[in-house]
Order: structure tokens, then C-alpha cells, then sequence
């Protein structure tokens, strides 16, 4: 484990993880992963651009060329393994700072070595091999979202993609839906792709109508009758700058919200920075709002209210399930 924290400069903050991966070990069956023509095969069906493509297959891991990397993805491959269907996120730590490629790519590498097995536990639901791959566009998405945030191919939300797969989120329809539990009752999870085309009320109607078939058939055990949501969208100030006729303002007034928590102000406002202007900052206070792009009503509005001096909030809030 030494040379794999001296290899990627992580700090003793990071032996838990590497303790959970050590504990865990290499995996019974020898992990492989797919040939080049595979890959690229793969991360266009997952909506990939091509320059990413080219970067990935550029990035194949060697177990010969760099131990310390394939035992990373090993245990990887492992975590994933021995925790199907399991709900929430796994505690990878980024690899968004490494310079290496071969490095920054390690993760996307284990849930392609790791993929054969989230399709089996797909198919063993029932899930539609049109659902699976829906869900699988998520990477193609967030590498396309890696690029324009640092220019380079990564997957710097690489934790986020644990669901995937494990089995615990689709994407139905306009939507995503991921499993937890909430006080021991089953809860579907909502999330926002950037792709997909407008969040008309139309359109999350019928992902939430979706969802509330899907889960009682596939995941009997999961028959979740409320979602939640937290999220930059359901913060009712929003409603102030954006017509009423705004898709979002319609969005966010499905959910009943929950009092805000302490750090709303700074998740909210760091959130909309790298999502809506694809720039990731330590703190709002290091953004220079003039450099911020103004090129619909939308980033106006969020730009004004921070240029007030007041923060955009994440909300969460809740809402039920209604199978029709």
C-alpha cells in the first residue's frame, strides 16, 4: 500500500479506503478487461465523445508497466463485487489531480473490467437492456463534464458511478432514480442528467410514473412509495429570478422542502458553479464573477443573485410516488 500512496501522493487521510481495499483483496476471478476494440465499442454506446475515446483507449491499463495502479483496480473491481445492490455511494477517493492519464483513469477502467457483471445482475431483474444503457450514458456525460471542466479526459466523480455499478440507479426517462433507505423504508433518490432535452413537467411526469412501476416489478424488495431530492433546483429562491413558466421554478415546486441545513449557501452556490458554468472553486468567494458566461436567461439570473452577494441554496425535499 506504501507504493500505491507514494505512486498517487495520497495523504494518510487516505489509508481507510486503502485499508478497506487491502482487507478486501484481489478478486477470486482474474479480472480482464476488454481488448481496444471493445472499449471503443463500449464508450460509444455509453455516449462518449471521441476524443475522450481516444484518451481512454490511450490509458489501458498494464499490470506489468504499473503495479501500483492494477492493484488499485483490482480492489476496485473487488468493492464493486462484494456489494452488488448495494445502496449509496463507495468512499473512492479522486483521482481528478493525477497528471498520469493511466492513473486518472483507473476507475473508469475497473467498471468497464466490472461491466459483464452489473449487465448479469441487470438481466437477472429484468431490466430492459435499453434501461441499462440509458444508465450507462451517465459516463459518457460526465466525461464530456471532466473535459470542459479541466480539459482532459477523467472521471473526477468517479465515487458517483458506485451506483451504477452496483446495480442501485437507472435512468428512466427524463430521469434518474437511485435506491436508499431512509428511517429503514425504502426511497427513490432523484437525479438531473444534463442530457436528455428540456425538464418539461410533462417529461418528469412521466420518469416519476415510470419509477413507480419499475421498482415494484424489478425490486419488489425496494417498493419505494416516496422520492427525494437534494438539490441547486428545488431552492425556492429561483422562483424570484426565472419566469414562472420556467421549467425548473416547475420542478422545484413537485418536492415539499426541508428546512434548509447549515452549509446550504456554500453546496448550492458550488454546485451551480460547476454545473451550470463548468467551474469547479474551493470556496464561491474564489470565483470571478465577471469571467462567468452570460449567454441565456438562466446563467444571468444565478449570476445577478451571487453578484447581490447572496448565495444560491441546495435544497432537499420530498415527494410521493403515485403508480397510475
Amino acid at each position: 500500500m506504501r507504493e500505491v500512496r507514494e505512486r498517487l501522493g495520497w495523504p494518510d487521510a487516505a489509508r481507510e479506503i486503502l485499508d478497506t481495499w487491502d482487507g478486501l483483496g484481489a478478486p477470486a476471478e482474474k479480472v480482464t478487461l476488454p481488448d481496444r476494440a471493445e472499449v471503443i465499442r463500449i464508450l460509444h454506446r455509453m455516449g462518449a465523445d471521441e476524443i475522450d475515446v481516444a484518451d481512454a483507449v490511450a490509458a489501458r491499463p498494464d499490470p506489468e508497466a504499473d503495479p501500483a495502479m492494477w492493484w488499485v483496480l483490482e480492489r476496485c473491481v473487488q468493492h464493486l463485487r462484494s456489494d452488488m445492490g448495494g445502496h449509496g455511494m463507495l468512499s473512492w477517493p479522486s483521482l481528478a489531480d493525477q497528471r498520469d492519464p493511466r492513473a486518472r483513469l483507473t476507475y473508469l477502467y475497473a467498471f468497464l473490467a466490472h461491466l459483464p457483471s452489473t449487465l448479469a445482475w441487470h438481466a437477472e431483474r429484468g431490466v430492459p437492456e435499453e434501461i441499462s444503457w440509458a444508465t450507462f450514458a451517465d459516463v459518457g456525460e460526465k466525461l464530456r463534464i471532466n473535459r470542459q471542466i479541466y480539459g482532459e479526459a477523467g472521471l473526477d466523480v468517479s465515487f458517483w458511478f458506485t451506483l451504477h455499478f452496483r446495480g442501485s440507479i437507472y435512468r428512466l426517462g427524463r430521469l434518474q432514480f437511485d435506491m436508499h433507505l431512509s428511517e429503514g423504508a425504502p426511497v427513490l433518490g432523484v437525479h438531473i442528467p444534463e442530457t436528455g432535452g428540456p425538464m418539461s413537467p410533462e417529461a418528469c411526469d412521466a420518469s416519476f410514473a415510470w419509477a413507480a412501476e419499475f421498482y415494484p416489478k424489478h425490486f419488489p424488495e425496494h417498493a419505494a412509495t416516496r422520492a427525494t431530492c437534494l438539490s441547486w433546483l428545488l431552492d425556492p429562491q429561483l422562483g424570484e429570478r426565472l419566469p414562472a413558466s420556467s421549467n425548473i421554478v416547475a420542478f422545484g415546486r413537485r418536492f415539499e422542502l426541508m428546512p434548509a441545513k447549515k452549509d446550504a449557501g456554500l453546496h448550492g452556490t458550488l454546485d451551480i458553479l460547476r454545473f451550470v458554468f463548468k467551474t469547479v472553486v474551493p470556496s464561491p468567494e474564489k470565483v470571478d464573477l465577471a469571467t462567468l458566461p452570460r449567454d441565456n436567461g438562466l446563467q444571468r439570473a444565478l449570476v445577478e443573485h451571487l453578484a447581490e452577494g447572496r448565495r444560491w441554496e441546495q435544497r432537499g425535499g420530498g415527494v410521493a410516488l403515485r403508480r397510475v
